[in-house]
C-alpha cells in the first residue's frame, strides 16, 4: 500500500499538471532552433555530445531486445538502469555502464520506443500491414526534458546541458530570449549532417503576439509547374530550388566507389550534408512564402493532385516547394481550398461559357463567346475567388467527380445572372 507521503507527492503532480494544461490554453507554442558553435567545443565536450547518442541508441536497443525475448511484457515492465547490454563490433554481448545519459534522458528514450510501438499497433488495428521495429543503427534525437535540470540557457549565446563540461556556445538564441514573459518547456538536442542542433520548446502568452499587421484585400493562387505560383493581382512566385553542382559531383564520384570502403562512406557523409543544406533551403522559402501569402486578409487555392504532376513534370516539381507550401497554405484560417474539380482554367464567369478547346500550350485564356482576353494562370486564380464566393459547397476536400459539377457550376452561375439563358452554352 503506497504511503502518504506518495500519495500527496503524487496529487501535489497531478494538480501542478493541470494548472499546466489550463495556462497552456491561453498560450501559443512556438519551437526555435539554435546551432551549437562545434568550433568552440573542447576535445572532452564532443566526446561527450558523441556518447549521448551513442548511449541513447544502447538504451533503446537493449529495451527492444528485451522485448523480443520476453515475448508477453510490456515497455513499462521494463527496468531501466545504468547497466545494459550491447553487441560489440564482433556480435558478442557485453555489459556497459551508462555514464553520460541522465534518468531523465533515459526515460525519454524508452518513451520513444513506446510510442513507436503505439504507432504500429494503431496502422494494424486499421489494417495496414506492419512488419517490426528495427534495431537502430544510430540516434538522432535526444530529449532534453525539463528547462532548468536537463538543459539551461545562460546568455545571449551560452547554455549548458546536462552531463555536458562546462559551457556551450550556440548560436540563434537572439531570435527569442528577448521576448517578454517566454517560458521554456523541453528542448530536443539533434545530431544532423550539418552539426548539433537544440530545438527549444517555448510557450508565450496570445495576447502579448505581436500579429504582422494583414495585408487588406483577398487573393487567389494558381499553382503551376513553369511558374509555381500565379496570383491572381498578376504577381508571379518562383519556388524552384535545383541541386548544386557539388552535390551532382558526389552522387557520381560515390557510384564509382567499392561498397563498404571508408571512401564511399566518407562521400555519403558529404552528399548528406548537401541534401540536409537543400532541406533547410527549401524550408527558409517555404516559410517566406506562406508568411507573405497568409500576409492577405483571405487567400483561396485549389486542391491540385501534386502527385501526378511528379509523374508528367519530373524535376519541375520535384525540387520545388510546392507541395510545402500548400500543405502549411491548408493549416491557416484565413486560406480557404476548393475541390479539385472545379473548371478553374476553362470556365469563363463572365459569360458562363466552358471553353473545352482549351489546350495546355495555349498560354492565354480566349472565350469564344463574349472574347474576353485574360493570361491563362492569372485567369484562373480569378475565378477560385469566384468559385469560392459562389459556390462555398464545394470547399474542402470533397473530391466531387467532374461529372458531378456540371450540373452544380450550372445552377450557381444561373442563380448568379452568369450565364445565359440557355442550358446548351453551359455544358462543361
Amino acid at each position: 500500500m503506497p504511503s502518504k507521503s506518495s500519495i500527496t507527492k503524487n496529487k501535489n503532480i497531478a494538480s501542478s499538471m493541470a494548472a499546466t494544461m489550463a495556462k497552456r490554453k491561453g498560450q501559443q507554442c512556438r519551437v526555435y532552433k539554435v546551432k551549437i558553435d562545434e568550433s568552440r567545443l573542447s576535445a572532452k565536450q564532443k566526446e561527450q555530445l558523441k556518447m549521448l547518442f551513442v548511449e541513447a541508441k544502447w538504451l533503446y536497443n537493449d529495451c527492444l531486445n528485451w522485448l523480443n525475448e520476453n515475448n508477453g511484457k510490456y515497455v513499462s515492465d521494463y527496468i531501466i538502469s545504468k547497466q545494459i547490454t550491447k553487441l560489440d563490433k564482433d556480435g558478442n554481448r557485453e555489459q556497459v555502464e551508462l555514464n553520460y545519459l541522465g534518468s531523465q534522458m533515459r526515460q525519454s528514450v524508452i518513451a520513444d520506443l513506446q510510442r513507436n510501438i503505439k504507432v504500429l499497433a494503431k496502422l494494424k488495428q486499421n489494417g495496414y500491414k506492419v512488419g517490426k521495429l528495427n534495431y537502430r543503427k544510430e540516434y538522432k534525437s535526444v530529449n532534453l526534458k525539463q528547462y532548468g535540470t536537463t538543459y539551461k540557457i545562460l546568455s545571449h549565446n551560452k547554455m549548458r546541458i546536462q552531463n555536458v563540461h562546462g559551457k556551450l556556445t550556440v548560436n540563434g538564441l537572439d531570435q527569442f530570449i528577448n521576448i517578454d514573459g517566454i517560458e521554456y518547456a523541453n528542448a530536443n538536442i539533434l545530431n544532423t549532417p550539418l552539426g548539433y542542433y537544440i530545438a527549444i520548446t517555448t510557450y508565450i502568452d496570445k495576447d502579448k503576439i505581436q500579429h504582422k499587421p494583414k495585408i487588406k484585400g483577398r487573393i487567389g493562387i494558381d499553382f503551376g509547374c513553369t511558374t509555381s505560383f500565379t496570383l491572381s493581382n498578376g504577381e508571379e512566385i518562383d519556388c524552384t530550388i535545383q541541386e548544386s553542382d557539388r552535390l551532382k559531383r558526389l552522387q557520381k564520384k560515390m557510384f564509382r566507389q567499392v561498397k563498404g570502403s571508408k571512401g564511399r562512406e566518407k562521400t555519403i557523409s558529404l552528399i548528406r550534408k548537401e541534401y540536409a543544406k537543400l532541406s533547410n533551403q527549401k524550408t527558409d522559402l517555404t516559410n517566406k512564402i506562406v508568411a507573405y501569402l497568409s500576409s492577405f486578409d483571405e487567400v483561396i487555392f485549389q486542391d491540385e493532385q501534386l502527385q501526378h504532376w511528379k509523374v508528367k513534370n519530373g524535376k519541375s516539381v520535384q525540387h520545388s516547394v510546392l507541395g510545402k507550401v500548400k500543405a502549411k497554405l491548408n493549416t491557416k484560417q484565413n486560406c480557404h481550398m476548393i475541390d479539385r474539380w472545379f473548371p478553374t482554367t476553362k470556365l469563363c464567369t463572365n459569360c458562363g461559357t466552358y471553353n473545352d478547346n482549351l489546350k495546355l500550350s495555349d498560354r492565354k485564356f480566349v472565350c469564344p463567346e463574349c472574347g474576353i482576353t485574360d493570361d491563362r494562370d492569372i485567369h484562373a486564380a480569378k475565378n477560385m475567388i469566384w468559385i469560392y464566393d459562389n459556390i462555398v459547397v464545394g470547399l474542402g476536400r470533397t473530391d466531387l467527380k467532374r461529372v458531378e459539377m456540371e450540373p452544380l457550376v450550372r445552377q450557381i452561375c444561373l442563380s448568379s445572372q452568369v450565364l445565359s439563358a440557355k442550358p446548351e452554352d453551359t455544358t462543361l
